[in-house]
């Protein structure tokens, strides 16, 4: 029995299973070029182990939709693979080697290469995406899956770059939006860098969604719609932000607050002030000569992109101020001072189209505020505020990209380059030229100088340049009777108004602040500006579907 035991245990060890080496995806770098025309060239660069146990790699992708994948090629390191042409899957590694191809099927295809040797491997992948930008009514889009789930061995370590032929991508040309893995994206000369902080795992996927303005590209695909219908399908299932531990009744309220904000958030793209990216001005501002006219032909959004693209430090809070002034010369709002003397805005609804639209949206809101007597009181716009942080949060993060978007509309700065045109740099000469014009128009006798509706501009802009206060009171110094001809209303009254304005435009900013607090969430993100990548959402893109990797 003794001698017979060996020889069963012999006898049984071929059939014992052997331990095999597991794929392994160390690397995924994804390079995706746009050519004029819109198509997206791809490189993709995979440093894998093979392991032992799979004959050929693949990638899905199908959801192609108005796109036509070519020019599909193959390298193993250095070494350029032969075309196949319509792959075989059941089929040895042997016969796999050296040979790539593709699978077409119903609803798209999948490119297939094979291993050869099993081990470590640096296989570049090269193909184009054909009509891969979509042309909507208001933007041009890229919504595209790099990664799919379900690969058989997620990448360690994932980065995604894309760039145009011809424009440098920032943060006035295009938005970005990263769905379905841990991880940051942001602008990294000229290009949208998205990129993972932890290992993929089989569940994880990559979507990017690109937001350009219109003339980068043209896309002969044209969608009859606009980009926020894209944007609402993406953003189904996303959050951007960082997972706290919460309480049952806590998580209920941030469930609740989230669906609110995406409602708020999403009725028009924004962007909160591209504040870390600056414009160069070709002067400093401290010596633009005086200038004693409206700049850009009054539009403060403008103006007040200018201002905040520069290295002046403008007032926060200046724009709603200077928009609150603007209403009150136009006669929309009224100054009113009640029985106990308390200064009060009212609201006449007179001359309201003479005011921009994001004026008459701040009217509306202020309207709203003041409750059924139609007078603003004091502490009635923060107590309303409080309750409406959301639309307040839309309304001022959105007035950044509006600005961006008319000097771009009015040639007054190449979005592409982001950069001033000639046109450009001499109206923002002249903007700083009025705000040293009017921190120093008390060394001149002006008097005379201009008519009463200029000085009541002079008011707005110094509202913007967060001098209003220093401008009043030298107005009111040198003449007092044109002060109140100015604005209808005593020195006292006008730096009340000033007063609760200040006050109400910190409010706004400080509702900017609050609505991420509470959602937990990376705002420049949100915004499509750089940021946190979401793990869930992304919905309505094209090429991915599920599987890939080593089989």
């Amino acid at each position: 029995m003794k001698r017979l035991l060996p020889l069963l245990l012999l006898s049984l060890l071929p059939l014992l299973p052997l331990h095999a080496r597991s794929q392994k995806t160390r690397e995924l770098s994804i390079e995706i070029s746009i050519n004029p025309a819109g198509d997206a060239v791809v490189h993709e660069h995979w440093d894998v182990d093979t392991g032992d146990e799979i004959s050929e790699w693949y990638l899905v992708r199908k959801n192609l939709d108005n796109i036509r994948i070519s020019g599909f090629r193959v390298y193993d390191g250095e070494e350029p693979l032969e075309d196949d042409g319509e792959w075989e899957v059941d089929r040895t590694r042997e016969e796999k080697a050296g040979r790539y191809g593709i699978v077409h099927d119903a609803d798209g295809l999948e490119l297939c290469w094979g291993i050869g040797e099993p081990g470590d491997h640096l296989f570049h992948v090269r193909y184009v995406m054909e009509r891969a930008v979509e042309s909507l009514h208001d933007f041009d889009v890229l919504r595209l899956q790099v990664v799919s789930p379900g690969l058989a061995s997620p990448p360690e370590h994932l980065r995604i770059r894309i760039q145009a032929d011809q424009a440098q991508l920032d943060t006035a040309s295009t938005h970005f939006w990263g769905f379905g893995f841990k991880g940051k994206s942001s602008v990294e000369d000229g290009a949208i860098v998205f990129e993972s902080s932890e290992a993929l795992d089989p569940d994880n996927y990559a979507v990017v969604l690109l937001r350009f303005v219109k003339g980068l590209f043209d896309s002969p695909t044209v969608l009859d719609i606009d980009f926020q219908e894209v944007l609402d399908q993406a953003m189904e299932g996303a959050f951007f932000g960082e997972k706290k531990e919460k309480d049952p009744v806590g998580t209920a309220i941030a469930l609740i607050l989230t669906a609110l904000a995406m409602y708020f958030l999403f009725i028009r793209p924004f962007v909160r002030a591209f504040r870390k990216a600056f414009l160069k001005l070709g002067f400093k501002p401290k010596e633009a000569p005086w200038f004693r006219d409206v700049p850009f032909a009054g539009d403060l959004q403008m103006a007040d992109y200018i201002q905040s693209r520069s290295k002046s430090k403008p007032e926060s809070g200046g724009l709603p101020l200077a928009m609150i002034l603007r209403l009150v010369r136009l006669g929309c709002l009224g100054v009113t001072r009640e029985a106990e003397g308390a200064t009060v805005l009212s609201f006449t609804d007179r001359n309201l189209d003479q005011a921009s639209p994001a004026e008459r949206e701040l009217y509306e809101m202020l309207k709203e505020a003041s409750g059924s007597d139609i007078l603003l009181q004091d502490k009635e716009f923060s107590e309303w505020a409080k309750a409406n942080e959301e639309k307040l949060y839309e309304w001022s993060t959105r007035m950044s990209t509006e600005g961006a978007e008319a000097l771009g509309n009015q040639h007054f700065l190449d979005l592409k380059k982001f950069s001033l045109t000639p046109k450009g740099r001499t109206e923002a000469m002249h903007l700083f030229g009025l705000k040293n014009f009017l921190s120093d128009f008390t060394l001149l006798d002006v008097r005379e100088a201009a008519e009463t509706t200029l000085w009541q501009e002079y008011m707005v802009y110094g509202a913007l340049f967060g001098i209003t206060d220093r401008v009043a009171r030298q107005l009111k110094d040198i003449d007092p009777a044109l002060f109140k001809k100015t604005f209808n209303c005593d020195y006292n009254d006008y730096t009340s108004v000033v007063a609760a304005s200040q006050t109400m435009a910190r409010t706004m900013d400080s509702a900017v602040r609050n609505v991420a607090s509470h959602l937990g969430t990376d705002v420049s993100a949100v915004s499509g500006t750089g940021g946190s990548i979401s793990l869930g959402g992304g919905g309505g893109f094209h090429g991915g579907g599920f599987g890939g990797g080593g089989r």
